[in-house]
């Protein structure tokens, strides 16, 4: 050590000549020396003593001073391998230490090498550390420092073959022990030589150890809370993830898959099936591995509403409201659940009740609506039969085919069709709206041209606006593109839009139909319908999309209408992923706008 005047090992020299020289006067006098030149003598060995004596305090202050600067920081960071790495290579370089090790038991209470240091900076071999581990063993179950002037005769060490066949010598080795629990040990040797540590060194290192093991203790408890914290991270990302899967679609078969690829996935484990209460038992819905749940394990877990756990197998149920509706079975052959993780995988198995729970109920729904939707369309078949009959015999009055009309006859016969259309109307709506509750109406979108469209639904309904002379005007944007949409809907869309307006304004009213481009959305057409009507109010335009809703004012009491146009003419726009909207006051008119996405290239 550069900073001492003079080592240990050289204090210990320079005493061996002072009492060599101290025997050599005792001899000296035995022979009849002259005691008077004893005098000199003694005060050459006080100065001796008193350097020495300096020199070692000196030593042992540096020494003391280095342990303090190097182990400072071990309360001041977490990052304790940085610091006993500092103190180690300290103790090496003081002791003359060729190695020096820091063993950390596991959680099965075996020591195993944390960090390895030498003074030589060469790395050990796994055969390097063997002959260490016996020594390190005896400081554990003593619990107290180990020191060893020459190993090859201490007898603690003459059983242990390692050190023997190893050549060891010098050994020094101290527990790390916080709160009564050990930790780990610290370890330093030297092959060659004898002697090499001191009891003052032994007690230096325990001091240490001592210090050592509360930062070892706050390292691994540090540790210990961030590896929970961050399980918990990704715990809650899986759950999040997965929510958000499940909740992406609700067809039934794709949520019973992803619930069992996710519920394996969670758990690690190899295979798993979902099962679903069924009133003949479980029935199995899904299965990613060949493998055959035991049918009585589940129906007692759903009884007992408790998971079961063994090394290979998993069972979950799946709850509801405390009530069973489902069961997960999941194996792992070559691995083993653990039972610290079965919180977290009955929070996953809850998660997925919900997301079955859910699809279920979409089922039910969906089958429901196809059974609506089939009842309705028999319904209207059985409708139209009669209402064609219907029209047959007011065409035949009509035309005169059976003799003249009377004024009065004339007109019972035009009321009977306004009618018998009210009804047809009423009944295409809700076989319209029927099927796009059960997803059965599908688009054929092309190109089509606004103008022919317009034109189009103009024509159908002529006959009512001419009846109430009301004028009709187009203003389409120059160089307006083709819009990409169903012909049939848009020409539908068109057609609701303006017999509303037609219903709803007065006689010599004014529909005006616009359509062009907006800079706020470059690729829709926006095109609108306008009247001079009897305007709608803030609380029926909430109302306005919803089934079945009339407009609650005594003027509109006499429109006839089912309420369903708007909501189908909105399920359309939305359909071809446009909106719809409007703008009014009462007494001023109404005006609907509505976006279908423009034809691009290629298309």
């Amino acid at each position: 050590m550069e900073n001492l005047k003079i080592s240990s090992q050289q204090a210990n020299e320079m005493l061996m000549q002072l009492e060599a020289q101290m025997r050599q006067q005792r001899y000296a006098l035995q022979n009849g020396a002259a005691p008077q030149a004893l005098a000199t003598y003694l005060e050459s060995w006080e100065t001796t003593l008193r350097h020495i004596q300096t020199e070692m305090l000196l030593a042992k202050n540096t020494q003391l001073s280095l342990f303090y600067e190097v182990s400072r920081p071990i309360y001041a960071s977490l990052d304790w391998r940085k610091t006993l790495q500092a103190v180690l290579d300290a103790f090496i370089t003081l002791t003359g230490a060729e190695r020096g090790l820091l063993f950390v038991l596991d959680a099965d209470n075996h020591p195993q090498v944390e960090m390895v240091r030498t003074a030589s900076h060469t790395s050990f071999s796994e055969t390097d550390i063997t002959y260490s581990r016996s020594v390190v063993q005896q400081t554990l179950e003593k619990r107290s420092a180990i020191l060893s002037s020459n190993a090859q005769v201490d007898p603690r060490f003459t059983e242990s073959d390692s050190i023997i066949a190893y050549g060891l010598r010098s050994i020094l080795c101290a527990p790390l022990i916080h709160n009564n629990q050990v930790l780990g040990a610290i370890y330093l040797d030297n092959r060659a030589r004898t002697g090499v540590f001191t009891p003052e060194d032994m007690a230096t290192l325990s001091a240490f150890a001592n210090n050592a093991a509360v930062a070892l203790y706050n390292a691994q408890t540090h540790q210990k809370t961030d590896q929970a914290l961050a399980e918990k991270i990704r715990e809650l990302t899986i759950l999040q993830e997965m929510t958000r899967d499940l909740n992406a679609s609700l067809h039934f078969n794709r949520v019973m898959e992803r619930s069992t690829a996710w519920a394996i996935a969670a758990s690690g484990a190899e295979a798993g099936v979902l099962g679903l209460v069924a009133e003949d038992g479980i029935r199995w819905i899904t299965k990613l591995s060949n493998i055959k749940p035991d049918d009585r394990l589940a129906a007692r877990c759903m009884g007992t509403h408790e998971p079961y756990l063994e090394e290979h197998c998993l069972v979950l149920p799946l709850l509801r409201e405390d009530r069973p509706i489902g069961v997960l079975y999941l194996t792992a052959e070559g691995r083993t659940f653990k039972e610290n993780k079965l919180e977290f995988i009955t929070r996953v198995a809850d998660h997925i009740a919900i997301a079955v729970d859910n699809a279920r109920l979409y089922e039910a729904l969906r089958q429901a609506n196809l059974t609506r939707a089939e009842f309705i369309s028999t319904l209207a078949h059985e409708l139209r039969t009669p209402l064609a009959c219907i029209w047959g015999y007011l065409e035949m009055l009509g035309g005169e085919m059976v003799g003249s009309l009377t004024p009065q006859q004339q007109e019972f016969v035009e009321t009977i069709g306004e009618s018998v259309q009210n009804i047809e109307t009423f009944v295409n709506n809700i076989v319209d709206l029927s099927q796009i509750e059960a997803g059965r109406l599908r688009l054929v979108p092309r190109e089509v041209n606004m103008r022919v469209a317009i034109d189009e639904a103009l024509k159908a309904t002529a006959k009512k606006t001419a009846k109430k002379q009301q004028s009709c005007t187009v203003d389409l944007w120059e160089g307006l593109p083709a819009a990409y949409a169903d012909p049939d809907r848009l020409r539908q869309i068109l057609n609701i839009l303006i017999h509303n307006a037609a219903k709803y304004t007065p006689p010599c009213g004014v529909i005006t139909i616009k359509a062009w481009l907006s800079a706020d959305e470059p690729n829709f057409i926006r095109c609108a319908v306008s009247d001079t009507g009897i305007g709608i109010s803030p609380e029926n335009q909430a109302h306005l999309f919803t089934k079945f809703f009339r407009i609650a004012d005594p003027t509109a009491n006499e429109a006839n209408g089912g309420g369903l146009g708007l909501v189908i003419a909105k399920n359309l726009v939305e359909m071809h992923g446009g909106r719809i909207w409007l703008e009014s006051t009462p007494g001023q008119g109404s005006t609907f706008y509505f976006t279908v996405p423009i034809a691009m290239p290629g298309l």
